[in-house]
């Protein structure tokens, strides 16, 4: 489909018409007429370059229609398929703190694979949004709601442990997290908040942001990650006596708030799990994989191809041979 942006300039082409018109009655009105039965008995033959006398005008008007045609800006309109969409928004809430470094989920850490899991998880979500908060004694959004999975998989991959200071703040991650799915259209929008610990940090209650997910209709997964009991957590010093970073092991009892993430769920309509390995998470995840979808309508597109470029190429080349033919003696007639 072909159409306009500026369809207003084409008023000009009326301008152009009137222009000729007038000219055309200008000059026949000043010329005088007598009839003959042929031209050959008053004049000799009429020379090319008389009968093309008109022709530098006739370019100019030319190139002031393609001009005129250019300013409208003619456009290419090609409507790209709309299917609707069955899907949810989602937001992963992940904790960051230091403790998410225990390696009970050997053999890497809490971390390493509750990120591989999730990157998992989001590559199944073909028809969802999908965005990402990580936290520690501070929330930050890493990748607002979104349907590019493979931007929101790589930011995912390049989070860190600690990388939001050392402790727990569920509170904060929840009220982030409610604040990136608020706006959202979809009429099923959830939250996986995926921690080890207990809420420690930030000025936000869990359970006052967990009212405040219910409010906006919005459903949270909590997922406890960490064996029961004891747990290896390494920490980096400096040696003394040779300067070399080593790393030593400390062993730490790393509990989890299961009352409050219990109370978190039901308060939003949502359920706790317990993941005390990376296959139980992994199963959980599957779990909240089979949530029934809802559908979400993809927003509409079309391709635009800008066309004024020919015309207003075409209106200087004119423009260009009209101004070149009435200045040579091939187009100048003398009387």
């Amino acid at each position: 489909m072909i159409r306009f942006a500026h369809p207003y300039w084409l008023l000009l082409a009326l301008l152009v018409a009137a222009r000729v018109a007038l000219l055309v009655w200008d000059r026949r009105r000043r010329l005088g007429a007598f009839v003959v039965s042929s031209l050959a008995l008053v004049a000799p033959k009429t020379p090319l370059r008389v009968r093309l006398a008109g022709l530098p005008f006739a370019l100019e008007v030319l190139a002031a229609l393609l001009m005129v045609v250019a300013l409208a800006r003619p456009q290419r309109v090609t409507k790209m398929a709309s299917n609707d969409r069955f899907g949810i928004d989602i937001v992963v809430a992940l904790d960051a703190s230091g403790s998410m470094a225990a390696e009970d989920f050997r053999p890497r850490n809490r971390f390493s694979v509750a990120k591989e899991l999730i990157g998992d998880f989001i590559s199944r979500r073909q028809d969802d949004r999908i965005g990402i908060v990580t936290f520690g004694v501070r929330a930050a959004t890493r990748v607002p709601i979104t349907y590019d999975r493979d931007v929101a998989q790589a930011i995912l991959e390049r989070a860190l442990v600690g990388e939001n200071g050392d402790g727990t703040a569920i509170g904060h991650a929840i009220a982030t997290s409610v604040n990136r799915l608020r706006t959202s259209k979809s009429r099923s929008r959830i939250i996986i908040l995926v921690t080890d610990g207990v809420n420690n940090a930030g000025s936000i209650d869990p359970t006052t942001a967990a009212r405040l997910a219910a409010k906006f209709g919005i459903k949270i997964y909590t997922i406890g990650v960490g064996s029961r009991g004891p747990v290896p957590i390494p920490f980096k010093r400096e040696d003394p006596f040779t300067g070399d970073i080593v790393t030593t092991y400390q062993i730490v009892r790393a509990d989890i708030d299961e009352d409050s993430l219990t109370n978190i769920a039901r308060t939003t309509g949502g359920e706790y799990f317990r993941a005390t390995d990376a296959r139980a998470m992994s199963a959980i995840l599957d779990r909240i994989d089979k949530l029934e979808k809802t559908r979400l309508t993809a927003p509409k597109s079309e391709k635009i191809d800008e066309l004024y470029l020919p015309p207003l190429a075409g209106g200087f080349a004119f423009f260009a041979l009209a101004l070149l033919g009435g200045e040579t003696l091939w187009w100048k007639v003398t009387a």
